[in-house]
């Protein structure tokens, strides 16, 4: 497995032949020849990283159906009205998606209990010294705790295994709750930080390093601050990002010599699998490789499924997307017309076929006048790399972490901490509106109130697709979480005297038609059940 990794150190590009993806996965080994040298010890942890790109987790569902039915993307095919998806709020415990991504994420679970119990019983020289082992250690904990924050955004009180699961009798474990859940993934992020690696010495976003370690734990705690856990984790989320800026190992892209503004340009790189050591603003990526055509089949789906819609297989030369879902009508209006991420988190081209032939047409400006919702253009699969295109299968990288991010979460922890806007966190949240094109915020114009919801706009338009949307308006409130979605169907008129949500007729109004109080979060599912019937449904289910 090799994924072709462009560097970008300024202006020069240098080409590498090898990333983690090189790194092979060993298996069935036994306990005689396993983890008894460096090799083996980063292929085991290569191992947990594999899972992160499963289709269950950031490979597909994690981003896609299992977050879509909101107010930022929904699924768009019509003619599936009648079908139970999780996106469209009619599915029950038995569902595949919910089954696929609990199992994936468990496997990861388990394969990083079990990689922490036998490196920490092996000898520093097993490990290739004992800074290795501390790193391989790191990142195993890191990544545990990586899986569990998925579980809790989706699924709220899950069981929490911290040892391997060998058979049914080791599967009977009730629910923790989320306080229990969010200590333990705290307490593995904060073992693992300093031992993982410095983001310039790692020289990658492919593996987990310190300042994303810092990142993730000020994530954790500023969802514990929100609902449902409501705790006084505010100051600490602000220390763990003030440590990533503070470190100077990250900045925002900036514009390219050429005139391209740096929010577009980061994206560009990442559908091209380029990697820039330079700013770091992309600090922690999932990776993928190929296309799904040979034996390795380490692709995933990103700008595929959420992606610009092309489905003509007659032409070799245009990638082939089948963009099931949209962005929404509401987060649409969420732009200003100046915003550089406007037109590039929204498609602004469209494919034409014209007797087989493919056919790249730019929107004109009447076609942006008239414009409602549509094709995410975040990822755009014209930019893959890797040939031939794949209906099903693309090598373009997930973003976990990105440096913006941490600024607007400095921005939002210092308005809680203080009770009102801050300079810190006034010129945190301008950083990223400077970027995008648009006025800053001063620091006299807002009440802590007026930029809880600057913040809540801000964060929608700059980090859509990438940071779980349920877990975003559920942290800001179960009310705002409910009325967020059900604007779906809100028949009101806007000031413009537009309709605010959708016809109640098409499928993009179905998640607030079918949304009830059980969809606060995903039931547990049945094949969990089954075999643990000691864990419990989750609440109305």
């Amino acid at each position: 497995m090799m994924k072709k990794i462009v560097y970008i150190i300024g202006v020069t590009l240098v080409f590498s032949s090898c990333s983690f993806l090189d790194t092979e996965v060993y298996g069935n080994l036994d306990e005689k020849n396993l983890y008894h040298d460096e090799n083996s010890c980063m292929a085991g942890l290569a191992g947990i990283y594999d899972r992160l790109g499963a289709e269950g987790v950031y490979g597909l569902n994690i981003w896609g159906e299992l977050d879509a039915g909101t107010d930022l993307t929904v699924y768009r095919a019509d003619y599936n009205k009648s079908k139970a998806l999780p996106s469209l709020n009619n599915y029950n415990n038995t569902d595949p998606y919910l089954q696929l991504t609990w199992q994936h994420l468990y496997e990861g679970i388990n394969r990083a209990n079990d990689y922490i119990a036998s490196i920490t019983g092996r000898t520093d020289s097993d490990c290739g010294g004992a800074r290795k082992k501390t790193m391989f250690l790191a990142e195993a904990k890191a990544l545990r705790a990586l899986f569990y924050m998925n579980l809790v955004a989706y699924w709220g009180e899950v069981p929490l295994r911290l040892e391997v699961v060998r058979d049914l009798a080791q599967q009977q474990l009730k629910k923790s709750s989320q306080p229990e859940i969010y200590r333990q993934i705290i307490k593995d992020l904060e073992e693992a930080e300093p031992g993982c690696l410095p983001a310039d010495e790692l020289n990658a976003p492919g593996r987990i390093a310190k300042t994303t370690v810092q990142a993730l734990l000020a994530r954790a705690y500023m969802w514990q601050a929100g609902y449902p856990v409501e705790a006084d984790t505010w100051e600490d989320a602000l220390i763990w990002a003030r440590k990533v800026r503070d470190s100077g190992l990250h900045t925002l892209y900036k514009t390219t010599e050429d005139g391209v503004n740096g929010y577009r340009a980061l994206f560009i790189n990442m559908c091209s699998n380029k990697y820039d050591l330079t700013y770091r603003e992309s600090m922690f990526e999932v990776e993928f490789y190929g296309n799904g055509l040979d034996k390795t089949n380490e692709s995933g789906k990103v700008g595929l499924y959420m992606g610009i819609s092309q489905q003509t297989t007659t032409d070799p030369d245009v990638p082939r997307a089948y963009a099931w879902y949209h962005g929404t009508k509401l987060f649409f209006k969420m732009f200003e017309d100046a915003d550089a991420r406007k037109w590039w988190n929204f498609a602004d081209y469209k494919y034409v076929t014209t007797d087989g032939k493919v056919k790249k047409v730019m929107l004109s400006d009447s076609d942006k006048a008239s414009y409602v919702d549509g094709d995410p253009g975040k990822w755009r699969a014209e930019y893959d790399p890797v040939r031939p295109w794949s209906l099903n299968s693309s090598s373009i990288n997930f973003p976990v972490m990105r440096y913006s991010d941490v600024l607007l979460m400095i921005a939002e922890c210092a308005n809680e901490v203080a009770g009102s806007p801050t300079k810190e966190a006034v010129d945190a949240i301008n950083e990223v509106r400077k970027r995008a094109g648009i006025s800053e915020i001063g620091l006299t114009d807002c009440t802590q109130s007026s930029f809880r919801d600057s913040i809540k706009v801000e964060r929608t338009r700059e980090l859509c697709f990438e940071v779980p949307r349920h877990m975003e308006l559920r942290r800001w409130g179960k009310q705002y979480f409910f009325d967020r979605i059900n604007l779906l169907k809100d028949q009101s008129m806007d000031s413009q005297n537009k309709k605010i949500g959708y016809d109640l007729t098409t499928v993009k109004a179905l998640p607030a038609i079918n949304l009830a109080e059980k969809h606060i979060y995903y039931p547990i599912p049945q094949a969990e059940l089954n075999t643990n019937p000691t864990c419990g449904q989750n609440v109305n289910w």
